[in-house]
């Protein structure tokens, strides 16, 4: 049990979490839950560090500590003392608080340091609050060390930016003066400091966490040693409890933990009640003739249509902007009438030298037809690939403004609780859905089972893998999977039409 590791940047972003969480992390961290990060989560990290590359480019001259810890604080005093101006990575530690500045910069005419905070993410006019309290965590550390720190910046990708030829580092990123915003978190940050180091005082554990009181994804790895008593399926998984924390406060306090424990006359938005009243009595809501009054929508013939797409932080085609999602793939299976012939079309792209887009696009419209329903399942990602076709094809913009004139959400019948079964747990989506209403058709025999899966594996068939072989293999798992979803489509709406 080690008490005096000093309280890092991370440490800081844990105690925001949760307090509790932080103290187990630093003294009993082997109780924590092993939470492994998905392939989105690793696609995240991988992007901050690319935009920490190309945010270096913004300085001249600037030198790299390429050690870490105690070694790495030594390096940093080392370019100091040469009066470096320009340090990456520079680390420091004081007071028992330890960071690394991604780019430590001299202002000469100023005579002050100033903090430049690097982010993998899009600027907005309304920064993300933890990047605010991260930076200033930095500015308190060296000011608590001495250092004259004037500015703090906060520099993220340019959500305006779109690529054209060959990238320039100050056209793809944005740089925010955050230092006011700094100085008014200042106090606040402190008294967090100040807690956090009592915190690390107390050898006893915390009591049970605040977590108690979040949605389930909002859980901290604690949460499961500290609320053993909690089941893996609870009131935190209400549908939208997030977003009525005080409802759920008021069924912790009722003692009401286990949905089916939930009281009929406590108060829920309809849905939430829709969702309890479902899973306590395991009788589902089918609202048939909402179900065929929306069925009747449709027109033949049926275009089932579904995109993977692969977003990068820096974009790697020409029209495209930072995190745009590039659609590379899409499976069509076509219903020429009722009770008709079913065909399947399908676009996977390979060829690493061309833009995906403008393939896909061209192959797309040779076998969608001008009229009929396409059916999607969320028509916000499929209607925003259409908008970004459009956008980037404008020859072609009134053809895939017109498929969003034609969409049909087929989502939108569970999202809208027409249709709810327990065994759905309270998601809509169509990994939810299908093993309830088709259980003989499944995602688990593939190699490719999710959008996350499927995003990694084309990057790697692209990009990494080098066998032939290999990549054959990747693409014929890519087909398979979009082609699921598509089928997946066809056959829930089997079952609706024939309620």
């Amino acid at each position: 049990m080690n008490t005096s590791s000093p309280i890092t940047k991370s440490d800081f972003l844990r105690y925001l979490e949760c307090p509790a969480y932080f103290w187990f992390f630093k003294k009993k961290p082997e109780v924590l839950e092993n939470i492994k990060l998905s392939d989105f989560q690793k696609e995240l990290i991988k992007n901050g560090q690319e935009v920490e590359l190309w945010a270096r480019k913004l300085f001249s001259h600037g030198i790299l500590v390429e050690s870490r810890e105690s070694e790495a604080i030594k390096e940093t005093k080392k370019y100091l003392e040469a009066e470096e101006k320009v340090i990456f990575q520079a680390t420091f530690e004081t007071e028992n608080l330890y960071a690394m500045v991604d780019i430590l910069q001299w202002d000469d005419s100023n005579k002050y340091w100033i903090i430049n905070e690097v982010k993998g993410t899009s600027s907005k006019d309304k920064k993300d609050k933890k990047h605010l309290y991260d930076a200033t965590f930095q500015y308190i550390l060296l000011k608590k060390a001495g250092y004259d720190v004037g500015q703090v910046n906060l520099i993220e990708l340019d959500k305006e930016f779109r690529k054209k030829g060959d990238i320039k580092a100050r056209k793809l990123l944005k740089t925010t003066d955050i230092t006011e915003t700094a100085k008014e978190l200042e106090e606040e940050i402190n008294l967090m400091i100040d807690d956090m180091k009592r915190i690390l005082q107390n050898k006893r554990e915390p009591l049970p966490c605040e977590c108690i009181y979040k949605s389930r994804s909002n859980h901290c790895p604690a949460f499961k040693y500290l609320h053993p008593d909690v089941p893996d399926y609870s009131v935190h998984d209400i549908i939208r409890i997030g977003s009525s924390l005080k409802r759920l406060e008021g069924l912790i306090e009722g003692g009401h933990i286990p949905i089916g424990e939930v009281p009929e006359d406590f108060k829920l938005t309809d849905p939430q009640r829709n969702h309890v009243n479902v899973e306590q009595s395991k009788n589902p809501i089918i609202d048939t003739i909402e179900i065929k009054k929306q069925l009747t929508e449709l027109v033949y013939p049926l275009y089932f249509l579904d995109y993977e797409t692969y977003p990068t932080a820096v974009p790697i085609y020409d029209g495209c902007r930072p995190y745009q999602q590039v659609p590379f793939q899409y499976s069509l299976h076509i219903l020429d009438k009722p009770n008709g012939k079913l065909t399947h079309h399908e676009y996977i792209h390979t060829d690493t030298e061309s833009h995906p887009m403008i393939a896909l696009a061209d192959s797309l419209m040779k076998v969608m037809g001008d009229n009929g329903s396409i059916i999607v399942w969320n028509k916000k990602f499929e209607g925003k690939c259409h908008e970004d076709l459009a956008d980037l094809l404008p020859q072609h913009a009134e053809i895939f403004h017109g498929y969003n004139q034609r969409i049909f959400d087929l989502m939108e019948i569970f999202s809208q609780q027409h249709y709810l079964h327990h065994e759905f747990k309270g998601s809509f989506s169509i990994k939810a859905v299908l093993p309830v209403l088709i259980p003989e058709l499944s995602y688990k025999d593939l190699n490719v089972r999710d959008g996350a899966m499927a995003m990694n594996g084309w990057k790697s068939m692209m990009f990494e893998m080098t066998e032939q072989k290999e990549k054959e293999q990747m693409e014929n798992d890519l087909l398979r999977y979009c082609e699921l979803d598509t089928l997946a489509m066809v056959k829930i709406l089997e079952v609706l039409q024939n309620l």
